[in-house]
């Protein structure tokens, strides 16, 4: 489950760092994300029958090392409030996406109030914000801010970090908001965070849960 931002990417060699393909990036969130994201094991199969590959522990220090920082960042929050949350569960996947490997999230959350599914997309290698416009289109939803717009209450310096949120999509129910964040690798930010490139995120208020966990 990852509730925070946060990654570190010293897996990372300098050939795989360059500016991303946002088409390719949005499509590949997407293609994954959106049809079975009312449930949990839905867009985990979905992912499986994609080529996603479930990361393997021990193959990849640099995604071990994600993977156990975001595993920590959960525990301290379910231990601030233990009474919230009733359950969580993730999925872990890599797939390589324009030549370069990315990562993805697929997580739940179960709490007395609301129940959410997150799916995530990382590309760690990413130099460059990308352009936001395949996001708008593939949600058929307007910006709804970002940081780096004219509107100084969400502005935000660009080399600590580039975020565009867009709301609740009407075309896709139960949809909630949608980031696509952007940190630069000397960025203060990432300092505090551990994360550096691009990623793409949503979340999902889900059904009754005897329905999506059969």
């Amino acid at each position: 489950m990852i509730i925070s931002v946060a990654f570190a990417a010293p897996f990372l060699s300098p050939a795989y760092a360059e500016t991303p393909d946002g088409e390719a990036f949005v499509a590949a969130f997407g293609e994954v994300c959106i049809p079975e994201r009312l449930s949990y094991k839905g867009t985990v199969a979905l992912a499986e029958k994609l080529g996603w590959q479930h990361v393997v522990p021990g193959e990849n220090a640099g995604y071990d090392r994600f993977i156990a920082h975001s595993d920590a960042l959960l525990a301290e929050e379910v231990a601030e409030d233990p009474d919230l949350i009733e359950g969580t569960g993730n999925a872990w996947f890599t797939r390589e996406v324009g030549e370069r490997p990315h990562l993805l999230a697929v997580s739940y959350l179960l709490t007395e109030y609301l129940d959410a599914l997150g799916c995530y997309l990382y590309d760690f290698a990413a130099t460059a914000p990308i352009d936001p416009e395949p996001v708008t289109r593939l949600l058929g939803q307007p910006i709804a801010h970002t940081t780096d717009g004219g509107d100084p209450f969400y502005a935000v310096d660009p080399e600590l970090l580039v975020t565009t949120v867009w709301g609740p999509p009407p075309s896709l129910p139960r949809t909630l908001d949608t980031y696509l964040t952007f940190i630069p690798q000397a960025s203060e930010v990432a300092a505090q965070t551990g994360f550096t490139g691009l990623m793409l995120k949503s979340s999902t208020s889900l059904p009754n849960r005897e329905e999506w966990q059969e």
